[in-house]
């Protein structure tokens, strides 16, 4: 008996597999969630590996695009139009910041070293040499107390233990700085690919999207393109509005270390505070910068108890950064509330880390987004009854 062939049951059956294999695989994570988060991170890691250049060169033209806009009208708006007839591509904008963008570098490269380079390495090495000597003389003092009542053989096993664990985190560090100085080769030569391609998008940015438009015009229709051109639009507006705020963000917190060190006398406080501030682009990264260069200076700098007043000040100044400045600037530039922006970094950051953290805000304006969108068109449907 043949049966008779129909369209729609077969849709029908494939959306009731596809629903079943998602009802299955939201049941996987649900009952293995730490097990699916290794593997879902392990794969991403992985991924990101293998096509570090490409994810490289779409984040650094995605970066750079406002400034190849800006600087290829300025261009544009100088020549003539029968000039303008001949101009097929960007170049001049995109060679414009590029060399804007690579002599800013240039110049904080040479800032650094030439503020090193005139530092007094003698008087540096001989402030060492004095911490170093005190930190003795602390510990002879405080063994022979204890021994006035009797702790000393207590406090000889707390000391090796503890001098034990420093030996073991310095021997662990070095292995694990020297293990990653190959992966830092390879990540220097993806980012220098990087560049490379991304000079190309940029420059071609009208070519790629016209090509990229045709083909998923082709295999996915002009209905789907439609849809997916607005949500890369979307998600494109709000990774800038984020890289725009935390820019703001790091300017602000750049300006009140490097003023707040220069109050106290922290040694190159400026510097500091400055590199401090934009270190601060990856949450709680800029803190513990901040925390151990100023520290470290105030150690060596003829008051010990300024390391004790810059902690204090940096203390203060991230809890103002996270209650404050980063909902209000960062949350502003998303179109995201101040609470949502905190309930954000705290999931993302608690599921996933580090990585959530630095995500944790545009990941959230998107799922703001997509939950009103969706929200909007069922409550469209349910006026229309």
């Amino acid at each position: 008996m043949r049966l008779p062939w129909n369209r729609k049951y077969l849709e029908i059956g494939f959306h009731v597999i596809l629903t079943a294999g998602v009802l299955v695989l939201l049941g996987a994570v649900a009952f293995h969630l730490s097990g699916a988060k290794n593997v879902i991170l392990k794969t991403a890691r992985h991924v990101l590996a293998v096509f570090a250049p490409f994810f490289w060169s779409v984040g650094i033209a995605v970066v750079l695009e406002p400034l190849v806009a800006f600087w290829q009208g300025f261009y544009e708006k100088r020549i003539t139009e029968r000039q303008k007839l001949r101009v097929k591509n960007r170049r001049v904008g995109t060679g414009v910041t590029y060399l804007i963008f690579f002599g800013v570098v240039a110049l904080l490269i040479w800032g650094i070293i030439h503020g090193v380079g005139t530092a007094d390495l003698e008087s540096l090495a001989q402030q060492t040499g004095d911490f170093v000597r005190q930190a003795g003389d602390w510990l002879v003092l405080l063994q022979l107390k204890l021994a006035e009542y009797g702790l000393l053989q207590n406090a000889e096993g707390i000391l090796t233990a503890a001098v034990t664990e420093i030996s073991t985190a310095i021997e662990n560090g070095m292995l694990r700085v020297a293990s990653a100085l190959p992966e830092a080769g390879g990540q220097i030569l993806n980012i220098a690919i990087g560049f490379a391609a991304a000079f190309y998008f940029l420059a071609e940015k009208e070519n790629v999207q016209f090509f990229l438009g045709q083909v998923s015009n082709v295999f996915l229709g002009q209905k789907r393109t439609a849809m997916i051109s607005r949500f890369f639009t979307e998600v494109y507006q709000v990774v800038m509005g984020y890289l725009c705020g935390q820019l703001v963000d790091a300017a602000i917190m750049g300006v009140l270390f490097a003023g707040t060190f220069w109050i106290i006398g922290i040694p190159y406080g400026i510097i500091i505070g400055i590199f401090s501030g934009f270190s601060n682009l990856i949450p709680y990264f800029g803190a513990a910068v901040a925390f151990f260069l100023a520290v470290l200076s105030g150690l060596f700098s003829s008051d010990p108890m300024r390391a004790v007043y810059a902690a204090i000040a940096i203390l203060l100044l991230q809890q103002l950064d996270s209650a404050v400045i980063v909902p209000r600037v960062v949350g502003s530039r998303v179109e995201l509330h101040p609470v949502l922006v905190l309930l954000s970094l705290a999931v993302f950051g608690g599921f996933f880390g580090f990585w959530g953290l630095l995500f944790a805000v545009p990941l959230g304006a998107l799922l703001k987004n997509l939950f009103f969108r969706l929200y909007e068109q069922k409550a469209t449907k349910y006026r229309g009854f």
